[in-house]
């Protein structure tokens, strides 16, 4: 090759690498800018820093060398280390979360994948065989975790498919997916329940209490004082402003109101939740703080509130927050509520109203003479 061909490749060659930059930035700037608006919910009591998240989330980079019969030395240090947000998403979705984390393990070959390393997409978000490369950019694996969600739940061939009918069924879930057109591999289903399986036992093994009937959140520290349990499932259940329609509960609220009997209660605003005693019994019964409270009614609950004093304490209606603990309920004839505290401790009061609106922790603290306010007593269950 001649000199002036060399040097004119050369030159070609540094103008493309000056491009990529430009190309990068462009690429991952929706992503950025949809990070700052997408947050991981006070519900869960973490922030967002790169990949790290607080002590309320526990294994993360905590793999203890012994891997589970199924599972590789690998794909055992992904499951610890992914375990947490998996859950907590899997809660707030409506998703099974084990269905999920055998499909980061297939997909990302366990977090090895250059898409996982570099792109922090351990699902191939938007890569397809001709175009691999467009695959999404997130910029945190937080992000990328929960943009598997978010893909499942703002494509309506799931939802038609019938894959937010299995919260509880991750086999289910699965199968639904590739009914809708997930996968192309016939055997995908197979391998991925293989790992389904895998992951269920680890989850036993390490005392990883996420069942039915729970918050998912059993390993997370409580919050300072009150009853931790109730605030998070409160927060987690409920949209945090008031822009939602009533038939648009939180994907994890609409879960629970199946799995504690509400979604086939004889009021239609109950079975959506858009009912105040319908969203405060639900977080109770779920969060496995009271299975066994009253619903439905406002003024039976109350009374049950009342005539419950071996497990629930009267706290003095003051006229203003600064005796209130997170998970303090708030009763009288015609409406229940809960005051939570979020991450970032401001005093909310999360509530639905019957007919009105879903749940939400849209408003701040404020006074009503009427309420009388009840506490569950620390270590007391009604299971």
């Amino acid at each position: 090759m001649g000199q002036k061909a060399k040097g004119f490749l050369c030159i070609l060659a540094a103008f493309l690498i000056t491009l990529i930059p430009f190309f990068d930035v462009q690429a991952r700037s929706t992503i950025l800018d949809r990070s700052t608006e997408v947050r991981l919910h006070d519900a869960y009591w973490w922030r967002l820093n790169g990949s790290s998240f607080n002590d309320c989330l526990p294994g993360i980079d905590g793999y203890d060398s012994v891997p589970s019969s199924g599972l590789s030395d690998l794909q055992s240090a992904f499951v610890d280390k992914y375990h947490s947000i998996a859950i907590t998403l899997g809660n707030e979705y409506g998703i099974p979360w084990e269905a999920v984390m055998a499909q980061g393990i297939l997909e990302s070959a366990a977090g090895t994948s250059n898409f996982a390393k570099y792109r922090n997409n351990f699902f191939g978000i938007n890569a397809v065989d001709s175009n691999p490369g467009n695959a999404t950019y997130f910029s945190s694996p937080a992000e990328g975790w929960r943009g598997y969600f978010d893909f499942i739940k703002n494509n309506p061939r799931y939802a038609a498919a019938g894959a937010f009918n299995y919260p509880n069924d991750p086999y289910g879930y699965i199968q639904a997916i590739k009914n809708a057109g997930y996968a192309t591999d016939p055997n995908y289903v197979t391998k991925v329940s293989t790992l389904i399986k895998a992951v269920q036992n680890r989850a036993e093994e390490k005392g990883w209490k996420v069942n039915a009937g729970t918050s998912g959140l059993e390993n997370c520290t409580s919050t300072e004082e009150g009853n931790g349990d109730i605030n998070a499932t409160a927060l987690a259940f409920s949209w945090p402003d008031r822009s939602h329609s009533i038939d648009d509960p939180k994907a994890a609220y609409r879960s629970a109101l199946s799995v504690v009997g509400l979604s086939t209660y004889s009021d239609q605003y109950v079975q959506i939740g858009a009912s105040c005693d319908a969203f405060v019994a639900t977080v109770l019964r779920y969060s496995g703080a009271d299975p066994n409270v009253v619903c439905c009614g406002a003024a039976n609950m109350l009374s049950y509130f009342i005539s419950h004093s071996d497990l629930y304490e009267e706290v003095p209606n003051i006229g203003n927050q600064s005796n209130l603990q997170p998970g303090d309920i708030r009763a009288k004839p015609s409406h229940v509520e809960i005051y939570v505290v979020t991450e970032s401790g401001a005093g909310r009061i999360a509530s639905a109203s019957h007919g009105d609106r879903t749940a939400d922790h849209g408003i701040g603290y404020y006074y009503d003479s009427s309420f009388r306010i009840f506490r569950l007593k620390k270590g007391n269950s009604n299971g």
